[in-house]
């Protein structure tokens, strides 16, 4: 025997059909305003725990990059301090051998001795030389001058390197130790700018022959400058690899993320057209087929 088809039951599957069909095209919306064909993750567990794990990929990658910027701040703040102290270096040697000129006089000699002090404060200018306000040749020390702006100049720096993660398994220093260039070499020996002091004051003297400062330790002085900013060149080869693996694997990460939550923008709403269309032809049919009574649902 047929079962009984009443107004009511006619209603209820209507309103059913209705519900499902409204709760498609708001899918479809929600994934066109999201972005995403996955903003639950109770819509699909499997794919949300791979979103969630490619999001921390990617989080990492991004921390990596950070750092490598930062990373490249300091090296470029590093590599022109040490070209001018090179420089400055070059300009007193050649004073120097000016000053061993018999010929000159006092005065000739004073002011070659002003020009050293003037290049003396230049190149304690580019030792004390900061990156975001902190003393990029002091190692960890969180101070703002890697040596003391007076004789005998002491140093801040505690030798301590400063890394950063630049890249998946890959931490790299990125600093120049201060004592290396401009400190002490040895016990009982005095930093570059004691050096420089003593150079002018022996020569404004007349004591150049005798002066415990000679072209060999001016030439120590280049050469140990010019090896740190070998350094700076390695170490900014590394940078720009590291920039290159970064890049490299974040484009794969975001790839493999469009490809787990991605959303063709174009086909949803289409979909979302067709299942608002489908919404409203089928309100239009309910309301023209079921004519619901109030003894309908007193029965």
């Amino acid at each position: 025997m047929l079962g009984r088809i009443t107004q009511r039951s006619l209603a209820t599957n209507a309103l059913t059909n209705l519900q499902n069909t409204q709760a498609r095209a708001a899918k479809f919306q929600e994934q066109i305003t999201s972005g995403t064909s996955l903003p639950k993750g109770s819509d699909d567990s499997v794919r949300a725990a791979a979103a969630l794990r490619l999001n921390d990929q990617i989080a990492v990658n991004t921390e990596n990059s950070r750092n490598l910027y930062e990373a490249r701040g300091w090296m470029t703040t590093q590599e022109p301090a040490l070209d001018s102290t090179t420089s400055a270096l070059q300009k007193v040697r050649d004073l120097t051998v000016q000053a061993g000129n018999s010929a000159l006089d006092a005065n000739g000699r004073a002011a070659i001795a002003k020009q050293i002090r003037e290049i003396k404060n230049t190149v304690l200018g580019d030792a004390n030389t900061q990156y975001q306000g902190r003393a990029v040749f002091a190692g960890t020390s969180a101070t703002t001058t890697a040596f003391t702006t007076t004789s005998p100049y002491t140093s801040n720096d505690d030798g301590g390197a400063v890394t950063r993660t630049i890249s998946p398994g890959v931490t790299t220093s990125v600093n120049i130790s201060g004592n290396s260039v401009y400190g002490a070499q040895a016990p009982g020996t005095t930093t570059v700018f004691q050096e420089l002091d003593t150079l002018a004051d022996d020569i404004a003297a007349g004591n150049l022959s005798t002066s415990s400062t000679t072209l060999t330790t001016i030439d120590s002085r280049i050469n140990l400058a010019t090896n740190a900013r070998a350094v700076i060149g390695a170490k900014t080869n590394q940078l720009d690899h590291a920039d290159d693996v970064n890049t490299t694997q974040l484009q794969y990460l975001q790839s493999q993320l469009d490809d787990v939550q991605g959303v063709d923008p174009m086909k949803a709403y289409l979909e979302f057209n067709q299942q608002n269309i489908a919404y409203q032809a089928a309100l239009q049919a309910t309301a023209k087929t079921v004519q619901v009574s109030l003894l309908d649902f007193l029965r």
